[in-house]
């Protein structure tokens, strides 16, 4: 029997293109290149969620991505 992957969600700036993650110092929300050290979310309404928090604190809501 196979076992369904789990799906992963990374959230990115509409802006730069780049990813967005927790520092693990500061915890502020940072932009980074890459999207495998992107902040990452198990559940699509996770993702949706936090990115509309982000909107409404930042002005701009981020992209929800489906990775593969």
């Amino acid at each position: 029997m196979r076992t369904p992957l789990q799906e992963r969600y990374v959230l990115r700036h509409r802006g730069s293109g780049q990813y967005l993650r927790v520092n693990d110092q500061s915890q502020q929300i940072e932009a980074i290149e890459s999207p495998e050290s992107a902040w990452n979310f198990h559940s699509h309404e996770g993702a949706i969620t936090h990115a509309l928090w982000i909107g409404e604190v930042h002005g701009q809501t981020p992209d929800v991505v489906k990775m593969r």
